[in-house]
């Protein structure tokens, strides 16, 4: 197995949410005290309130990313032990965040950390997510989204990149959804329109893919980071 992982901006984005965080915070703690020091500033709690929750949310959105362990680059990395040499992990270099590279195609993986139950809606063509209490939900998690939309995009874009650089040599790209949470629980997930793995499940799901078309030596060489 081969990784290529972006370090320098694992260690950027973890200095930025941290620093994103605890200016949130003091905003907030400004506005608390100019309405006990200044109460003729009414309005200035309603702003301080408004740019420290934005702040710490951004904080908290790339720590979750960045910093929140067990990181997903190092989940992902652990999950594929074991795998041979013609299988390459790219980590925060390429247009998809977590690129593999196998014998059976490229794959653009995103993962989720959310834990607790994950129920795929067919009618509804989304998930419902439940079992997280609301305290979490409010300042330990954020909303699961559509990650499966995302997922396409992630994909889309890799795809749209990799045919830029090789024109019609360019494979296809294939989206999966990874959870990194070790709790996590899944149910009706069979319909879903792309792979949802459990991130202990993806090496098995990789090995037992058929082989398709997938990046030469050559390419892989030209995608080497500079």
């Amino acid at each position: 197995m081969q990784i290529l992982t972006n370090e320098k901006l694992i260690k950027r984005y973890a200095l930025v949410s941290k620093v994103l965080s605890t200016t949130g915070i003091l905003v907030l703690l400004s506005g608390l005290a100019a309405s006990f020091l200044r109460p003729e500033l009414y309005y200035l709690p309603f702003y301080t309130l408004i740019a420290g929750f934005m702040l710490s949310n951004v904080g908290m959105y790339l720590a979750n990313r960045y910093v929140r362990e067990p990181r997903p680059d190092l989940v992902l990395r652990n999950s594929m032990k074991g795998l041979d040499d013609r299988y390459l992990l790219y980590q925060y270099y390429l247009p998809a965040q977590h690129t593999i590279v196998t014998p059976s195609g490229v794959y653009a993986v995103t993962p989720k950390f959310q834990g607790g139950t994950v129920e795929w809606n067919d009618n509804r063509k989304r998930f419902r997510h439940r079992g997280v209490s609301m305290y979490r939900k409010i300042f330990g998690q954020e909303s699961l989204g559509q990650p499966i939309i995302e997922a396409q995009a992630e994909a889309q874009r890799l795809a749209k990149f990799l045919n830029k650089k090789f024109g019609d040599g360019a494979p296809d790209v294939y989206p999966i959804l990874v959870f990194t949470n070790s709790k996590i629980e899944f149910e009706n997930i069979k319909e879903t329109p792309i792979p949802v793995l459990k991130a202990k499940r993806l090496n098995a799901y990789l090995r037992k893919q058929p082989h398709r078309s997938t990046l030469s030596d050559q390419q892989i060489k030209d995608l080497e980071p500079t």
